[in-house]
């Protein structure tokens, strides 16, 4: 099984470097550019399905990208990070990063946990491995969820994932 995992297009708490979280907000213009900028990538890959967060600005890069009519299956496991309160309010409250993503670091109570998100993305993934098992999914979520989604396939790397950005994994 090969996966490919794409961070959803640009947004507006993107450009104004704002927790995400769980918010409805959707694409700007240049998000929805990035996403048919990422269409050539995609177009010598036979996809099977795609799984999608079931925010708008993930389903919207989704359906960008959905050029030959694939089903789309929502899934709350690839849901961005639950910042609670911090939601939508500037990332600079946090100076060192690094602890929201420490396993054993519970700084943040507020945020959901790292080790919270390696939870529900090993559930996601271990269910894509019993049924597709020999396919091409594509998976458009959010940077934390592929950072989780890296750490739980022992990949993570010391980057966030761009907007738009194509990650490939093979399983």
């Amino acid at each position: 099984m090969n996966l490919y995992v794409v961070r959803h297009g640009q947004t507006e708490a993107n450009v104004k470097h704002l927790f995400n979280g769980i918010n409805e907000g959707d694409l700007t213009s240049i998000g929805v550019k990035q996403a048919e900028e990422l269409l050539p990538a995609l177009e010598s890959i036979n996809i099977d399905c795609i799984f999608c967060s079931p925010l708008t600005r993930a389903l919207h890069t989704a359906n960008i990208l959905n050029v030959n009519n694939k089903p789309i299956y929502k899934d709350k496991r690839i849901i961005e990070r639950d910042f609670g309160e911090y939601t939508l309010k500037p990332a600079d409250i946090i100076q060192d990063k690094s602890v929201l993503y420490d396993l054993d670091d519970n700084t943040y109570k507020e945020f959901e946990s790292f080790s919270s998100i390696i939870k529900r993305v090993k559930s996601f993934i271990s269910e894509l491995k019993e049924k597709y098992e020999n396919e091409n999914i594509l998976i458009v979520t959010h940077g934390d969820i592929i950072l989780g989604i890296q750490e739980y396939l022992n990949k993570r790397t010391v980057e966030y994932p761009k907007t738009c950005e194509l990650i490939k994994f093979e399983l």
